[in-house]
């Protein structure tokens, strides 16, 4: 599989890259709720494009966030799958969504998990990545 353009997302949605994560990437799509905007961070980083990962945050994350480190990062794992815990639906007129997750990845073949619930909020209709909870 190419690792830029696959063909199922790497998201694990089992949807086709070109209809998942791809358009939101491309900057074609917004996410329209925070478990969308997860999906396509985890791909973003599956891919080291860490261009969308730093467009796509706010608030204390994007304040600590450091380019270069997060690249060497992606670029350093093999990314397995991600599993979405708990994404609870965003009420009509809240700004602020959580989202439970475990990204699978190996690093140097050990296998290793990153479990997190991340924190987005709605900002001028657009979600951002704000906060790691845990």
């Amino acid at each position: 599989m190419n690792p830029t353009h696959p063909t199922t997302c790497p998201c694990c949605s089992g949807k086709p890259y070109i209809g998942c994560c791809a358009p939101l990437i491309n900057g074609n799509k917004r996410a329209l709720t925070p478990e969308a905007l997860l999906r396509s961070r985890y791909t973003a980083y599956t891919q080291a494009n860490i261009d969308y990962i730093e467009k796509t945050m706010r608030g204390s994350a994007a304040k600590t966030f450091d380019k270069q480190e997060a690249e060497a990062w992606a670029r350093s794992l093999q990314w397995e799958k991600l599993e979405v815990i708990d994404a609870p639906a965003v009420k009509p007129g809240k700004t602020r969504g959580l989202v439970k997750f475990t990204a699978h990845y190996k690093t140097k073949n050990n296998p290793q998990t990153l479990e997190e619930t991340s924190e987005f909020r709605l900002k001028k209709g657009r979600w951002y990545y704000t906060n790691s909870k845990d």
